[in-house]
């Protein structure tokens, strides 16, 4: 009752500020107009120029304070017409985080929300866009073709335009702006916009968990006083929520205090063994997007039952139920051809759920890494040839929503049916072709003006055909070539379509890669097989024991596949993963290296190694063994 009535009276106090504050522009009063039009303010054939106006101060605190991600309000300039009192905010999760801590660029991505000030405003009937920098693709169309390819396929999708940003005086060149999935794209697309949208994170993202495992984990943990604290404050208000009202709105300080989320975006540090996840239980790393104040998750627990528990008998019946099933063969026929491995059927978030009418439909995002840009861990060969009857990075039934659809020959049948309809349609190779050619012809002069580009103009014009090999990046990313992965891909899910070609592994294995500091491709095999032998633990403790024996000593052997410096955590830890994804990995700590002859990921690069350490845990639940001296390093070969 209490937490009841001290929501009340804080959400009433803050509707008068945000009445007072949100008014009033930085210089014009404007709502902007709400217009239903398909095209804007998305134009494909003209690249639009923004300006964003704000308070000095407030632009340099934005860039000193990147990982805070916080919101500032500024008047918005959009193809010359004025919406102000808008909020803008850097965003992103390795791209932001690298940025922030090992470059001097000030080409953040910015997340836009026209209605967090004043819930009237918005930018012809759209209130949220991302403004995309184009970190990881040189030729910057990428996200556009990606986007394009899924709603010639009829699903909802975000559309996108290119616009030419400048934030103050600071030119900051060519962006992807892409329509944000919100409330407001909702009632676009569907008739029943009172579903609930879930932007699901991992490892609860995979899907493969039920209520019972839910309750399980609950049962075991307990709510705070912090906690209870924390969702009083955590309120929709408006426009906005209410906290980030309270940040934006707040002065201006010189350092911002983060929080772990905040200091490494994305959940949790990249570190040994583990990809990037949400913190939180299994339901709050579902990421509820609406009706957060009246949460009702009982179709969400049904879907997962169904996926995890219904015999294969009944599944066809009960699983078209509560999803639509054939909008879904077309998002994993859409995703596995143009090898989208930084979503669903790899890394497993990057994708949003909508419960429409008493069934699920999946919604695609954050395309900036298709066409084997991110590789999870895969050689070329392994991109173009990525198995279409097993489109998973990884074992299938780790992703229960295509084991269980493609075991279901019906299910295949339609899939590969829309796998050809995508061949000789929206991914023919002539049409492909010319659309990157068009898209190369109106970027390309804001390209060449853009003094922070992360590519070289040749390196966006190499990177149209061919493949960038030498990009120099920390990140490994080397971008295949758009003509030649669009031609070369085709040809192989045609040979695949065609049983010319492998489909699958034959043994569940999906297409293998994970997402760690290693290993190089063909480390484990044609397809980085797990190898038992390669993982030997020598005490009793394994990694499926560590989380409840931290600070113990246990000793592992195995191959050193991958190695990683990882310069933005605190003590900047010296990384070697050893054998398997399910193994130990090691970690130096940088202030630790100076113990050792050499570098240690010189020493022990390619070397089978005995390593006894103190068992730790990352915040993914990963387990590692620190290490601080040679002596605790055996080569074994």
């Amino acid at each position: 009752m209490q937490q009841q009535v001290t929501r009340t009276i804080i959400v009433s106090i803050l509707l008068v500020i945000v009445l007072i504050t949100g008014s009033s522009g930085c210089s014009y009063v404007s709502d902007g107009a709400a217009v239903t039009n398909d095209e804007s303010p998305f134009y494909n054939d003209r690249v639009v120029t923004v300006y964003m106006v704000m308070p000095e101060e407030d632009w340099k605190f934005t860039l000193k304070n990147a990982l805070a991600e916080q919101y500032v309000k500024a008047d918005m300039w959009f193809d010359g017409e004025l919406f102000p009192d808008v909020a803008i905010r850097p965003k992103g999760n390795s791209s932001l985080k690298l940025m922030a801590m090992e470059s001097s660029s000030k080409k953040y991505s910015f997340k836009v929300d026209l209605n967090f000030f004043n819930s009237a405003r918005n930018l012809y009937g759209v209130k949220k866009v991302c403004f995309n920098n184009g970190w990881s693709d040189p030729t910057s169309m990428r996200e556009v073709l990606g986007y394009e390819i899924f709603e010639q396929m009829d699903m909802p999708t975000p559309r996108t335009a290119h616009i030419d940003l400048w934030i103050n005086d600071t030119h900051l060149g060519l962006y992807t702006m892409v329509e944000a999935i919100d409330k407001t794209f909702i009632e676009r697309h569907f008739t029943d916009s009172n579903g609930n949208l879930y932007k699901p994170e991992m490892p609860a993202a995979y899907l493969n968990w039920t209520e019972e495992d839910y309750e399980t984990r609950q049962s075991q943990s307990g709510v705070t006083e912090a906690d209870d604290q924390a969702e009083v404050m955590d309120v929709n208000l408006g426009g906005g929520n209410l906290i980030e009202i309270m940040k934006a709105l707040e002065p201006r300080k010189d350092d911002v205090k983060l929080t772990p989320e905040q200091r490494f975006p994305g959940g949790a540090p990249v570190v040994p063994g583990g990809p990037m996840g949400a913190r939180g239980d299994l339901v709050q790393q579902m990421g509820l997007k609406t009706n957060e104040n009246k949460p009702d998750h009982t179709l969400l627990f049904r879907l997962l039952d169904v996926l995890n528990n219904e015999p294969d008998e009944t599944f066809p019946d009960e699983i078209e139920k509560v999803l639509d099933v054939d909008e879904a063969l077309r998002f994993l026929a859409v995703s596995a051809l143009i090898v989208h491995l930084d979503n669903y059927i790899a890394m497993g978030h990057n994708y949003y759920l909508y419960e429409d009418d008493g069934k699920f439909v999946i919604l695609p995002w954050d395309l900036n890494m298709i066409f084997g840009t991110f590789n999870y861990g895969l050689d070329r060969e392994q991109l173009i040839n990525y198995y279409i009857d097993e489109p998973s990075g990884g074992a299938m039934e780790e992703r229960p929503l295509i084991m269980r659809l493609l075991s279901h020959k019906p299910y295949l049948d339609k899939y590969h049916g829309y796998l050809r309809e995508l061949l000789n349609g929206p991914f023919a190779v002539k049409k492909m072709n010319s659309r990157i050619d068009e898209i190369a012809r109106m970027i390309r002069p804001y390209m060449e003006a853009d003094e922070h580009k992360f590519y070289t103009d040749e390196q966006f014009k190499q990177n149209l055909a061919k493949d960038l090999t030498n990009s120099g990046r920390r990140d490994m990313m080397n971008p295949i070539g758009l003509k030649s992965f669009v031609a070369e891909r085709s040809k192989s899910v045609r040979e695949q379509l065609a049983g010319k070609r492998e489909s699958n592994p034959g043994d569940g294995s999906g297409n293998g890669g994970y997402f760690r500091a290693g290993p190089p491709p063909g480390a484990m095999g044609p397809r980085m097989q797990i190898d038992p032998e390669k993982a030997i633990y020598v005490s009793d403790i394994t990694p499926k024991d560590a989380e409840a024996n931290v600070g113990k000593k246990t000793t592992a052997c195995g191959r050193v596949v991958g190695t990683q410096v990882i310069p933005f955590a605190p003590h900047k830890p010296h990384i070697l993963n050893l054998g398997t994804p399910d193994n130990f990995a090691v970690e130096i700590a940088e202030a630790d290296v100076a113990n050792f002859p050499g570098d240690p990921i010189e020493i022990y690069k390619d070397k089978t190694i005995c390593v006894t350490g103190v068992i730790a845990m990352t915040p993914f639940g990963d387990a590692i063994l620190v290490v601080q001296n040679p002596s605790q390093i055996v080569i074994k070969e």
